[in-house]
């Protein structure tokens, strides 16, 4: 009778730990690593392109070491590197940048931008595989630029917090108009994300609000300020490269687009990250 009630106590102790470990399968490790999603735009001039990251399991040992995008000849990518590490799983992040030396001349702006939803990825193992992953608009504007003729405005002062907010300033060289602000992600944002135009004489540090189209003269300063609002949306897990395009034009028809660029980019907690495990394998189901 003793033996048989050892045995029932070892099953019953084997079957809580088969629980456990199915709990911590269904509700921890994501059915596959893959990329995040993303928002982005960019521009295909020599600079820093954009970031992807990639979530997985923290025991999984294949990662990706690089990426290719049709298109973008000049794309290239550092060396991946960890992101975040949490709990269980681990994000890594892929810086990208477009090389001047793979660069081709482009003598007029491109109609439209190129958009691309998937990329060509090559992982630690030797494999490689197509992955979507968002969507990417990517202005191609005339290369080499323009330089003899100086822009209407210049950067003045820019930057951006923890908080997911930033201000940037231009001053105006000339008299031009400002006649909108433009992104291609305003409209999905919504809600989650925010900013306010104002203008300044240079002598005074008082500001007014305004908005498109504003007569601006020389001395001038136009202050544009954002911030992502994502916390408790469906897009706090996802990654947005929005690119704020200032447009001016002069009174001799010349235009000018200035550009600001606002970045969000996750952190997410362990809580955050069991119900992204959870949304993805409820896709999977």
């Amino acid at each position: 009778m003793r033996a048989k009630a050892v045995y029932l106590i070892v099953v019953m102790l084997i079957a809580g730990s088969w629980l456990a470990n199915y709990g911590y399968y269904r509700y921890y490790r994501l059915p596959e690593p893959g990329f995040l999603r993303h928002y982005i735009e960019t521009t295909y001039t020599p600079s820093v392109a954009f970031d992807l990251l990639y979530v997985a399991n923290k025991d999984d040992l294949r990662k990706p070491t690089s990426v290719t995008a049709k298109g973008l000849e000049a794309l290239l990518f550092y060396p991946v590197q960890v992101h975040q590490e949490l709990s269980s799983h681990t994000i890594y992040i892929l810086r990208g940048y477009f090389d001047v030396n793979r660069m081709s001349e482009r003598s007029e702006e491109a109609e439209e931008p190129l958009r691309l939803n998937s990329v060509t990825v090559y992982y630690s193992d030797g494999t490689m595989s197509e992955e979507n992953v968002g969507e990417i608009i990517v202005y191609r504007p005339v290369w080499p630029p323009e330089t003899s003729k100086e822009p209407p405005v210049r950067m003045s002062m820019a930057g951006s917090s923890s908080d997911h907010g930033g201000r940037a300033v231009v001053s105006v060289n000339r008299q031009v108009t400002l006649t909108g602000l433009t992104s291609a992600w305003l409209e999905k944002l919504g809600d989650s994300f925010r900013y306010e135009l104002k203008t300044a004489a240079s002598e005074t540090p008082q500001t007014s609000d305004a908005s498109p189209p504003l007569e601006l003269s020389e001395g001038q300063a136009v202050t544009l300020d954002y911030r992502f609002r994502m916390q408790g949306t469906s897009d706090a897990l996802s990654v947005y490269n929005v690119q704020l395009r200032e447009r001016y034009e002069e009174p001799g028809g010349d235009s000018y687009i200035y550009t600001v660029f606002a970045n969000y980019t996750p952190y997410p907690t362990d809580a955050q990250m069991r119900a992204y495990v959870r949304e993805i394998r409820g896709r999977k189901d």
